[in-house]
């Protein structure tokens, strides 16, 4: 997965007060689908946070060698119980897509560039 350097997460209706279904600590997988490329699979944390009525912080982790990496952090508004987009720009600054879908405790993704290439899917299970 790369650095995440600048974030807008999009949504459309507002976040509900208090704690919501995606807050959390989420642990799974992060696969690539570009092959080959220096994209690697990996183990993914995800720590997400409500920081404001309308917004939330996502902390990406890779664990290497039992130790969680930093990757980087998503900054924006979570607006469904089920579903949420996040644009990002990765190292070489090209727009990529995370899409999401909450089922209970379970969270799919994908990271789609803006050329529509499928660059990773992720699942992952809520573990707090």
């Amino acid at each position: 997965m790369k650095r995440l350097l600048a974030i807008a997460l999009l949504f459309a209706t507002p976040a509900h007060a208090g704690e919501t279904a995606i807050d959390g600590t989420w642990q799974g997988t992060s696969i690539c689908q570009v092959k080959p490329s220096p994209c690697h699979g990996e183990t993914v944390v995800y720590r997400v946070r409500q920081t404001g009525p309308d917004s939330h912080r996502i902390r990406a982790y890779k664990i290497v060698s039992g130790h969680e990496v930093f990757m980087g952090e998503i900054i924006g508004t979570y607006t469904s119980e089920t579903t949420f987009k996040a644009q990002s720009l990765d190292r070489q600054q090209r727009t990529a897509i995370w899409t999401f879908t909450l089922n209970g405790n379970h969270m799919s993704g994908r990271l789609t560039l803006a050329d529509g290439t499928l660059f990773r899917l992720i699942e992952a299970d809520r573990v707090k």
